[in-house]
């Protein structure tokens, strides 16, 4: 009887590691499922606030840009809780696929604004900006959202500060982009213009100069990006450049605003030309962010 005994004890084991495995599995399943969910009340928060800044710009009623604003710091208290649960259940960064890396971007976006906001004491800009988060929100909420484990391969202490430098860079590159587009449509209607819009607006040089102040930010954090990606390469992979087509598309976006920082400090490059150049630096971000992986794999492809 104790020889039987001590033959089932493998067995009883063995069935209570399965258990284990399926609870542990099954709590992250849950676990993930709110930080899914808190996420989506978080977009469809920002969605809310997008409209109240839009009514601002319409209105110009002031209760309306304090609601916005209101609504869109709402939207950070089950943002970031999505955010941090979900760190928690991958045990890890949440920086490794694409959903994780936009609600990410879309963190940043938003902490981004509210300080550019607060230092300048404008509220128009959330009429650009503030969409642009929840329309960012709601492309992450239609993306798969199964937890990814980090390769063996990958593992690095280089790889956080290389990713949050990535989503300090798109999410600076990003607001400027907005500004751009005010620029334009502010340029395109004429300084002196009475439409009811263009009033709104502020002046050509401050939309100018402050979408030069997030892109000079931007630009570091991407240089930032650049180098931690490379030392992060030299440690896993012995070099420090691998022609992955998204380190490539990195450097294209950074020459892109490199030139812009150029023109604009050594050529005297202002307004229109500049806006040009920083909505081609955008729809070069989103290519590298978005559509990379479309036309070719390689090891970033792995958790972006």
């Amino acid at each position: 009887m104790h020889q039987t005994q001590r033959q089932m004890q493998p067995a009883h084991r063995a069935i209570w590691s399965l258990v284990h495995i399926l609870s542990r599995r099954q709590r992250i399943k849950v676990t993930n499922e709110l930080s899914v969910l808190l996420m989506k009340i978080a977009t469809w928060i920002y969605v809310g606030a997008g409209l109240c800044y839009l009514a601002y710009f319409i209105s110009m009623r002031r209760a309306l840009g304090e609601a916005g604003r209101a609504i869109l710091i709402a939207g950070l208290v089950p943002h970031v809780p999505g955010v941090i649960i979900r760190a928690i259940v991958s045990q890890r960064p949440p920086f490794l696929n694409l959903y994780e890396y936009m609600i990410s971007v879309t963190l940043a976006i938003v902490i981004l604004y509210l300080i550019l906001e607060t230092l300048t004491k404008t509220k128009i800009f959330g009429a650009a900006v503030v969409p642009l988060i929840a329309l960012a929100g709601l492309f992450a909420t239609r993306l798969p959202c199964e937890v990814a484990w980090t390769m063996p391969a990958l593992r690095s202490a280089w790889r956080t500060p290389h990713i949050v430098t990535a989503i300090l860079a798109y999410s600076s590159f990003a607001i400027a982009f907005g500004l751009a587009i005010l620029y334009i449509a502010r340029e395109r209607t004429g300084e002196e213009s009475t439409a009811f819009w263009t009033q709104r607006l502020p002046s050509l040089k401050v939309l100018d100069h402050t979408a030069y102040r997030m892109i000079a930010f931007g630009f570091m954090m991407q240089t930032a990006l650049l180098l931690t990606g490379a030392i992060w390469a030299q440690v896993v992979f012995g070099r420090p450049w691998n022609w992955d087509p998204k380190e490539v598309w990195a450097l294209v976006t950074w020459l892109v605003y490199a030139t812009y920082l150029h023109t604009r400090l050594s050529m005297g490059w202002r307004g229109h030309r500049s806006m040009v150049l920083a909505i081609i630096g955008f729809a070069v971000v989103l290519f590298t962010l978005l559509g990379v992986n479309l036309i070719g794999k390689g090891y970033h492809s792995e958790y972006s």
